[in-house]
């Protein structure tokens, strides 16, 4: 194991140093730092206080157990769904994974070192979420010193068991698909599967969360049956949540030593297939699928076309046809709406289904205002403008040597980017016409100005892009890894558009929906007048400077 704890020491200064990073990503690291104190307290306040309802309406049947219950399995979920993307980046897309090969190692060894830096990312998660609250949940039940004992440790142990079976599960499915031929393929496949997981846990949870009142009724009654409900599918919150209630009792220490003996078996386990098959799967990375190309067909499609419109199109090819990109652009894009659908075709009678007829009733000024402030939570962070001029890359300098107009480059860059969050408009519209029955006026007059937002949106995202591009990456994935530049056109959105809204509810002369959508509309078209010539003014200055 010496050569394993050296591997990942190694790993971890390679991942985590700040060695080679920019001034600005410095400056950006420091800043999410500074965003993140406010933000952590509100966090602590928001927890405290769930904690305290929970427990105040729990206690008297006996089921504050279940507190804990659903804080495991919550954890264990975002654990796993967060794996997937880490495990596989770090396990098998990372640039140096083959040259690791010809090295001296076992394969448990390099999979032990390739594991630390997703490992430990999932501890940052498990700081903010989970260790608040279980010491929060103490406080509450007056819990003693072995308590915190065990909540320690079982803090310690939470991420291990949902990230080895994550990883094994990855393993199997590396090792054994054809990805050889169909290298591209596969890594959007696979970059899909947290997007499906997501949604068939939610699906799972809900299709088994139903009973009737009695059934329920006698679950609050009968001890620990709520928390067999909650915890049905993650035996080891069961686990967790009895160590944890019943510390004191041979039962809360027997669940406790079990926890243990699961974690150190999985990592066992973990090794062991680690050594079997993390060799297979990544030597299945090699190669590719030979292309034979007819001349026919390509004369076919040797025609001429608008250069705009070319640029637009080969922008969304790439788009498409890469798979980081497509995993980072389109899935998050297109995630909000469709696992919104989701839901409401899972829960017709939920108060999102009733939400379309309810806005008849609600004031028109209140009804337009509360849509708008959706729209910038749903479209303000637009991955493919702020990586607009990154996505080039080194081929960035291509442009400069073509006889191409800088104003019909930047204006393909940023239909892209605006017809990424059209694609989610016409989701959500779907949604709100044909399941939540909105009224056609009020829709028409939320994707009107959604439009303009959209706009304004790919604007600012474009232009915080054009000031700190990142173009010496080696891998797509750096184009998002470390960059907190989609903070900033999000943050800007959110001061601007929310004192708008701001000012539009409180003015008590403006009434009636028209009138607000007529003036909110104004404003949107001052400010897109406004961005036009910002965004000029970036292309004519930094155009020729980017390097």
């Amino acid at each position: 194991m010496g050569k394993a704890w050296k591997l990942m020491k190694i790993m971890v200064k390679m991942q985590l140093s700040m060695a080679g990073k920019s001034s600005m990503e410095k400056f950006g690291y420091v800043l999410v730092g500074l965003m993140m104190i406010p933000f952590g307290l509100l966090i602590l306040f928001f927890i405290q206080g769930l904690i305290g309802n929970m427990y105040a309406a729990l206690a008297p049947t006996g089921n504050e157990s279940v507190i804990l219950g659903l804080l495991f399995v919550m954890m264990t979920f975002a654990f796993c769904f967060i794996s997937i993307g880490t495990v596989l980046s770090s396990f098998y897309f990372a640039e140096d994974v083959e040259s690791f090969i010809a090295l001296p190692f076992q394969p448990y060894q390099i999979l032990s070192g390739k594991s630390a830096v997703p490992f430990l990312s999932l501890y940052g998660l498990n700081s903010v979420l989970l260790l608040p609250s279980l010491i929060f949940y103490g406080l509450h039940s007056g819990s003693g010193l072995l308590y915190y004992l065990f909540a320690l440790i079982l803090w310690l142990l939470t991420p291990i068991i949902p990230f080895v079976l994550t990883s094994i599960v990855l393993m199997f499915i590396m090792r054994f698909a054809n990805i050889s031929k169909n290298k591209d393929r596969t890594k959007v496949l696979v970059g899909l599967l947290g997007f499906v997981f997501a949604i068939g846990i939610n699906v799972l949870i809900r299709l088994d969360s139903g009973g009737s009142n009695s059934d329920i009724a006698n679950m609050v009654t009968e001890q620990n049956a709520l928390l067999e409900l909650v915890t049905k599918f993650f035996p080891s919150a069961y686990f967790s949540s009895i160590a944890l209630t019943q510390p004191g009792t041979l039962s809360g220490i027997s669940y406790f030593i079990l926890m243990i003996v699961l974690s150190a078996g999985a990592i066992v386990l973990f090794l062991t297939i680690g050594q079997k098959f993390y060799f297979k799967g990544v030597l299945g990375l090699s190669g590719g699928k030979r292309s034979t190309f007819k001349e026919e067909n390509i004369q076919k499609k040797l025609k001429q076309q608008p250069v705009l419109y070319s640029l637009w199109r080969k922008e969304m090819k790439i788009i498409f046809r890469t798979p980081t990109f497509f995993t980072q652009i389109v899935v998050q894009s297109l995630f909000l709406p469709v696992f919104l659908i989701i839901i409401i075709l899972l829960d017709p009678n939920g108060p999102l289904t009733e939400m379309g007829t309810q806005l008849n009733d609600i004031d028109g000024k209140k009804a337009i205002l509360g849509m708008f402030g959706f729209s910038v939570i749903a479209f303000g962070i637009n991955p493919a403008s702020f990586s607009s001029i990154s996505r080039d890359g080194k081929s960035w300098n291509t442009h400069l040597h073509l006889p191409i107009p800088p104003s019909t480059v930047i204006l393909s860059k940023l239909w892209t980017s605006f017809f990424m969050n059209l694609l989610s408009m016409l989701l959500i519209s779907a949604a709100a016409l044909f399941i939540l029955n909105v009224p056609f006026t009020i829709w028409g007059i939320w994707f009107v100005l959604s439009l303009v937002l959209s706009w304004i949106a790919s604007i600012a995202g474009l232009v915080v892009d054009f000031t700190s591009p990142k173009l010496n990456w080696t891998d797509e994935r750096e184009v998002f890894k470390g960059r907190f530049i989609g903070i900033a056109p999000l943050a800007i959105e959110a001061v601007v558009f929310g004192v708008i809204i701001l000012v539009l509810w409180n003015i008590g002369g403006l009434k009636g929906i028209w009138s607000v959508s007529a003036v909110l509309l104004s404003i949107l078209t001052l400010l897109t007048a406004i961005s036009h010539v910002g965004l000029k003014f970036v292309v004519k200055s930094k155009y020729h400077q980017i390097s």
